[in-house]
Parts: C-alpha cells; sequence; structure tokens
C-alpha cells in the first residue's frame, strides 16, 4: 500500500514537472512566437493570424495531452460495476452480483480476461461497500486509500499544485501588458479552489449529475490540467488587447518637446538673421542714405512688420517652454538641442527596451523560484 501511495505520489509530481516545464519552456515561447512573428503577423503583432494560430496550437497540444492521460487512464471502480456515483448500496451490491455471475471465470472459459474482470470487479465492490472507503476514493483516488495519515499526503499534494502555479502565474503575468491576465488567471484559480473545498471537503458535488460515473477526483485532475492552457490562453489575450496609453502618451510629450526646442531654434536663427540685416542696413554711409531715402522709406514698413512677426514668434516660444517646465531649455542651448533631437526614443525602440527587461526580470524570478521550490521540496521529502 505504502508503495502504490508512493508511486502515485511520484507519477503526480512527474506530471506537475512536465506541465511546468511544457507550458513556461516550451509552449509559451511557441505562443509568444506566433503572436509577435513578423512573417505570421505580416508586420503587425497580435493580428488575427497569428491569434488563430496560436489558438490552434494551444487547443492542439493541450487536447492532445489530456486526450493522451485519459486513454491511458484505468477505469475506475463505479465505472467497472457500471453504477453512478451517487448510486445506493443496494444498487452498487445488485451491480456486482449481475456483473460477477455473468464475468465468474466458470461460466467464460473460452474468454482469457474474465478471471481479470471477475478480480476488478472484486477490488471494487471491496470498496464501494464500505461508505468511508468508498467516499475516500471518490475524494482522493487511489493513493487516498492508500494514505495510512487520513488523506494529509493528498492534501499536500494539493497545496503544493495551487502553491507552484499561484508563483507561476505571477510569474508569467508580470508587466503592464498581463495585467488582465492575471487577473482571469487567479480568479480562474479561486474558483477552482472554491470548487475543491466544496467537493472534497464539504462533499457537494455539482458536477455529478454531468458526469455520473466519474469521481470527484478524476474531475478535479481534469480541472487541474485544464488551468495551464487557461493561464497561457489569458496572458496570450491580454497581451494582444493591451494598450499602453502611459507609454504612448510619454512619445507624444518627448515628441511635442522636440518640436517646441525646433521651434525655439528657427526663432533664434530668425533672430540672428534679423539681428544681422539690421545691424548692415544702418552701417551705409550718408551718401547711400541719401541717394536711397525712397527705397528706405518704402521699406521700413516691411522691417517693422518683420520685427514683429519676430517678437511674436519669441513670445509663443516662451509660452509653449513655460507650459512644460520639465524638459525648458534655455535660449542659449538652441542649437544642443537640435544635436539631441535624433536621440528621440522611437516607439518600437522604447516597446522593445520594455519587453527585454521585463523578460529579463521574469528569467530572474523563474530561476529563484525553481531554486525556492527544489529546497522546499527537499524539506517535505525529509519530513
Amino acid at each position: 500500500m505504502a508503495r502504490a501511495s508512493s508511486s502515485a505520489d511520484d507519477s503526480s509530481s512527474t506530471a506537475e514537472i512536465v506541465d511546468v516545464v511544457l507550458y513556461l519552456f516550451v509552449l509559451g515561447p511557441a505562443v509568444e512566437w506566433c503572436l509577435k512573428s513578423p512573417r505570421v503577423n505580416r508586420g503587425r503583432p497580435g493580428s488575427r493570424s497569428g491569434i488563430a494560430l496560436a489558438v490552434c496550437l494551444l487547443a492542439t497540444i493541450a487536447g492532445g495531452k489530456l486526450a493522451f492521460e485519459l486513454a491511458g487512464r484505468d477505469p475506475n471502480h463505479f465505472q467497472v460495476l457500471g453504477v453512478r456515483v451517487d448510486a445506493t448500496h443496494a444498487e452498487i451490491k445488485r451491480a456486482y452480483k449481475a456483473d460477477s455471475l455473468k464475468y465468474h471465470p466458470d461460466k467464460n472459459p473460452d474468454d482469457p480476461k474474465a478471471h481479470t474482470k471477475f478480480m476488478n470487479m472484486q477490488r471494487a465492490y471491496e470498496v464501494l461497500k464500505d461508505p468511508t472507503q468508498r467516499d475516500v476514493y471518490n475524494k482522493f483516488g487511489k493513493s487516498g486509500l492508500d494514505d495510512q495519515s487520513g488523506s494529509s499526503t493528498s492534501l499536500t499534494n494539493i497545496a503544493v499544485f495551487y502553491v507552484i502555479w499561484i508563483v507561476i502565474g505571477y510569474l508569467l503575468t508580470m508587466g503592464k501588458a498581463s495585467e488582465d491576465a492575471r487577473t482571469w488567471a487567479f480568479s480562474g484559480l479561486l474558483a477552482l479552489a472554491v470548487f475543491e473545498y466544496q467537493t472534497r471537503i464539504l462533499s457537494s458535488d455539482f458536477l455529478a449529475p454531468i458526469f455520473p460515473h466519474s469521481t470527484v477526483n478524476e474531475k478535479l485532475e481534469l480541472l487541474h490540467r485544464l488551468f495551464p492552457p487557461f493561464l497561457h490562453g489569458s496572458r496570450m489575450i491580454s497581451q494582444v488587447i493591451f494598450r499602453d496609453l502611459g507609454l504612448y502618451n510619454k512619445l507624444l510629450l518627448e515628441q511635442m518637446h522636440l518640436k517646441v526646442d525646433e521651434l525655439g531654434k528657427q526663432v533664434h536663427a530668425t533672430r540672428l538673421e534679423f539681428d544681422s540685416r539690421q545691424t548692415g542696413a544702418s552701417s551705409g554711409g550718408t551718401a547711400a542714405a541719401d541717394t536711397a531715402l525712397a527705397p528706405s522709406a518704402a521699406a521700413a514698413p516691411n522691417a517693422s512688420s518683420m520685427a514683429e512677426a519676430v517678437q511674436q514668434a519669441e513670445e509663443t516660444w516662451k509660452s509653449l517652454l513655460q507650459q512644460q517646465p520639465a524638459l525648458q531649455p534655455s535660449t542659449d542651448s538652441a542649437n544642443e538641442s537640435s544635436a539631441e533631437a535624433p536621440a528621440a526614443t522611437s516607439p518600437a525602440a522604447a516597446a522593445s527596451q520594455v519587453t527585454q527587461q521585463a523578460n529579463q526580470t521574469r528569467l530572474m524570478n523563474i530561476v529563484w523560484f525553481f531554486v525556492i521550490y527544489a529546497f522546499f521540496k527537499y524539506l517535505v521529502d525529509k519530513d
């Protein structure tokens, strides 16, 4: 019994590790590639073709893995006897008598599987005829029957499942682009925990009418297997519909500052040009001034209007600078602002930098998580 329980726990732990590796290091990057690859999305990340490919990939891998696990699973005791999970003791006894007479090895000498079927029915009846064993088997499966410490090992494995996926869910949904995914994933995990508490502890199986021959343990194991693809699907949808308004507004503000600086440079250059023309006009000789008296008088209104235009441009530029005090440049540094203009951050470069920093932080957090998890697992196994 103890060996069977240990092997069941080891297989459960192995399945959890396989899920972590598959969904974290294989399926996660594959889904991200489907959503961001220029070849798939035609230059637009998160297009319909990328989303469709990511959904198909996620559904195919998750469905194939679940189908493989369900196909290799042995029928439970209720399915062996052909009774419902909520069947009465009389119904179970009646089904056992009918099947035992039908599949008895003495009555089926030509069937090589008759003895195996008969032994399976006997084991199933030995468990289901006892209300206590039946309840434990329904809630925790064979590992619950083999556990001599009151199903404490099964409850520990359940707690480990939630701890693992809470941490992994938090690590995978870090950043602004995955805030909605974090809400959806943790809400789903909370709903799963509430349902598991109601079925395992309070003995309220709401899915019994839908799956009459499946135990509570099988239903919850199926829901546990469905949570990783649900987490990745939530993360995928959240990243597709996310729009970073803060980054967009920041880039617009930087572009506005660059335009204000360019306007200041042009105003400064216009002022210098106007001053140089005024100086050249005033340095002419008296004779030239007398001969050109009529043209100068005609050009006086043009010079006055130019001076007013330059003055108005300077006032406009100063008012714009007063509205933006955080990045207000000085008049003497107009040339410096024009030299810094090419260094402005484009939207694509800013988004790439933010994504790179988030990936580095996520990778370090994952490494630390596995180190802590290995230490925690060592302490549990030691105890």
